[in-house]
């Protein structure tokens, strides 16, 4: 059994709190060293032409939302987004769950559910000094609260919220649910891991939750953000270039 990730780790629900998401040189530095890998892996994978399966991967399956309380009060705090943040959202838990199916992971599908739906939900109302995933945490909690979640799943919820802005988390230090949140997203946001997906489940899950106006509405959050929290993950990852990144996402040109 995994143990439980350490909430002072970078990115860590106690940490994120401590610090509002203020990062020091040090731990800049080393998330920096976590960004040039992962741009490094992702380009290769782009100059080779890496592509999803035309047929589907194994351990692929249908995706539905749990039938649980929690995972209807989620899906009602996730309608208060906006569309464009809403559709990602689902795209993200669609993108997640199969990434988590295809490497034969076992993560609580209630938490990433609800992790995946709303992991941008504090994005939007921007608030000077601090880490905009303290509001999704804070939100997903609130859900938690109301299906009377016990201690220990929501406390994980919150943690992996948190987190999945962090570069470079892995399953082992920061749990499966905080990696497939992110993972999840980043399938959606510039095309990562596209290639261990199927062609059949990404054109579903775009048909399902068009991408119209994604990149630009996204784009436009993010920058915000990096600029409200100056000294922040997002003011990092937006210096790295994060951005452009997105307007590479193998998805139809005509949807940004």
């Amino acid at each position: 059994m995994s143990t439980r990730p350490d909430p002072n780790r970078i990115g860590g629900f106690e940490w994120t709190q401590r610090t509002k998401g203020l990062l020091t040189r040090r731990e800049r530095l080393q998330l920096l060293g976590s960004v040039v890998t992962s741009q490094r892996d992702y380009f290769l994978h782009r100059l080779r032409r890496d592509r999803p399966s035309v047929t589907p991967r194994p351990g692929e399956r249908e995706i539905r939302p749990p039938d649980t309380q929690f995972a209807r009060e989620v899906e009602a705090a996730a309608a208060e987004q906006n569309p464009v943040i809403l559709a990602h959202s689902y795209r993200s838990w669609i993108f997640g769950r199969a990434l988590a199916d295809v490497d034969g992971s076992d993560v609580d599908e209630e938490l990433l559910f609800a992790g995946t739906l709303l992991h941008d939900h504090g994005i939007e109302a921007v608030v000077p000094g601090e880490d905009f995933t303290l509001r999704s945490a804070r939100r997903a909690t609130e859900c938690a609260g109301s299906a009377e979640l016990d201690e220990e799943r929501t406390s994980r919820l919150a943690d992996a919220i948190t987190v999945h802005t962090t570069p470079g988390i892995t399953i082992e230090r920061d749990g499966a649910l905080g990696y497939y949140i992110q993972n999840g997203a980043l399938v959606d946001i510039a095309g990562n891991r596209t290639w261990d997906l199927s062609k059949g489940l990404i054109d579903d899950a775009l048909a399902r939750y068009d991408r119209h106006g994604f990149t630009r509405g996204l784009g436009g959050h993010f920058t915000a953000e990096a600029k409200a929290v100056r000294g922040g993950r997002f003011s990092m990852l937006r210096r790295c270039g994060f951005v452009h990144l997105m307007y590479m996402a193998p998805f139809d040109r005509e949807s940004k």
